[in-house]
């Protein structure tokens, strides 16, 4: 299988915090990409597949929090206004 898009992230709780983590895999075979998280809101963590799409965001099972995975371009942007 060829991959189509990979990425690990963290993911930040209302208050800024680092209490999360993400992982998605897209394979170009597979219509769905398949997600791995750690919920920042309650821990809750999980793998499943998700319909692909840009820009790409899924909900969390336990306490439906809408978990968005921003392009880097946009990460990058975001750290240097904070340094």
């Amino acid at each position: 299988m060829k991959l189509e898009y990979i990425t690990t992230r963290d993911l930040e709780n209302s208050e800024g915090k680092i209490t999360g983590k993400v992982r998605v895999i897209k394979f170009k075979e597979e219509e769905d990409a398949r997600v791995i998280y750690k919920c920042p809101k309650c821990g809750f963590e999980e793998e499943k597949r998700e319909k692909w799409k840009k820009p790409f965001s899924f909900r969390c099972s336990n306490c439906n929090l809408l978990i968005r995975v921003p392009s880097l371009r946009r990460e990058i942007k975001k750290l240097r206004k904070r340094s």
